[in-house]
């Protein structure tokens, strides 16, 4: 069982699925359950998941288990793999597991298990099985997309993002914007304290700049959403790509979206094309092709872009995970976790216009790279989960 869930095995008792769902168990009267190779089983999960919810306390916590076919062994023994032959109707991988529990009201799953946190798990890996440990909460009438918005220095194109931000919209979704405010010297604070009473925005001033990757973590302190995604003050990325981002998650197809930059310019070595800098520009995209190789070749993925801005998630990934990092570091160490616990981001094309130095790109040349190899390393062996996991 995995670390934070326990039950006193004088309380437990085994319900039938079919009496389950013919509602003959009281509402609320079940604070703890394991429910271990049902979904897998039955005919119809979601009818089992939505009479779990009915009986299930508020905040109670439930623990799922089923085979997964995205384990190391179910891939080494192919046709065949023993959860073939075990009268499953449906299989699962971490991803589609979550997607099917989120949509059912059971939130802020902790995966276990092969495949889910194999690199590093808080535990030794569970064969060929998935875990979810989550608790019942909300079942989602219609999604918020919680916009977080660093800003530094970034005068010159702030307004005009903040208004374009403002002016999206997206189908079935609410939007929140949470605008981080590093106190800036060339006067995007006054500017974005100018957002301050918009009823959709969310104003944070930090006293002093500590770094991208610090005022992302205090936008996910503040953020309500269950979607996120990044979105820098400058204008490289386009607002319009939302639509697309979106879509995948609010269709509860994926939980873990993110915009590839390549596709669209059609090769890494042609991602930044500085203005009157074209030596600068490949010193950049080779040292994108280099980190790139060593994220793929260290954690077994081909993914195309994991350094991209647009990074756009379910918020119940982040449940179990915590962060550390300041700086542009960031972004390695939350896509390495996300990967690490499960999940198979869906990589679509975005459009991207770079800027240079001189345009206020803040990447530096010697001390990122080396953030950036220390997270590549501490990140792929350390524990992934807080002491506990889930709480009691």
């Amino acid at each position: 069982m995995p670390p934070g869930f326990t039950a006193a095995a004088g309380d437990a008792r085994v319900i039938d699925t079919d009496a389950l769902i013919a509602g003959e168990l009281a509402l609320a009267s079940v604070s703890r359950a394991v429910c271990a190779d049902v979904l897998d089983r039955v005919a119809d999960p979601d009818a089992v998941l939505a009479a779990l919810h009915r009986v299930m306390a508020p905040d109670g916590v439930v623990s799922f288990s089923v085979p997964s076919v995205e384990t190391r062994a179910a891939r080494r023994a192919g046709q065949a793999w023993r959860g073939f032959s075990g009268g499953a109707h449906v299989f699962y991988g971490p991803d589609t597991l979550q997607s099917r529990l989120v949509r059912a009201g059971f939130r802020d799953p902790v995966l276990y298990g092969e495949g889910a946190g194999d690199a590093g798990a808080v535990q030794p890996p569970h064969g060929d099985r998935v875990t979810a440990l989550c608790r019942r909460g909300a079942i989602i009438e219609r999604h918020r997309l919680s916009v977080i918005v660093p800003a530094f220095n970034e005068g010159r194109t702030f307004v005009e993002l903040m208004d374009r931000v403002l002016a999206k919209s997206v189908p079935d979704l609410d939007i929140e914007i949470i605008i981080i405010e590093s106190n800036s010297s060339d006067g995007t604070r006054e500017l974005a304290q100018g957002y301050a009473r918009h009823p959709r925005v969310q104003l944070v001033l930090q006293d002093t700049p500590r770094g991208k990757g610090n005022a992302v973590r205090a936008g996910l302190a503040r953020a309500s959403g269950d979607i996120i995604v990044f979105q820098d003050a400058d204008l490289e990325y386009d607002v319009d790509d939302y639509d697309d981002l979106m879509r995948p998650i609010v269709a509860f197809q994926r939980n873990f979206v993110m915009g590839s930059r390549h596709e669209r310019k059609g090769s890494a070595w042609k991602m930044r094309e500085f203005t009157g800098a074209p030596v600068l520009s490949q010193v950049f995209n080779l040292g994108h092709v280099v980190f790139l190789g060593l994220l793929n070749g260290l954690y077994r993925q081909s993914l195309a872009d994991p350094f991209t801005m647009y990074k756009v998630f379910r918020r119940d990934c982040l449940a179990g995970l915590t962060f550390e990092c300041n700086r542009f570091d960031f972004d390695f160490e939350i896509v390495i976790k996300l990967l690490r616990k499960g999940y198979q981001p869906r990589e679509i094309p975005v459009n991207y216009v770079s800027r240079g130095i001189e345009e206020g790109k803040k990447v530096t040349m010697i001390r990122d790279p080396l953030t950036w190899l220390r997270a590549l390393a501490r990140y792929r062996r350390s524990d992934l989960y807080a002491s506990g996991g889930a709480s009691d």
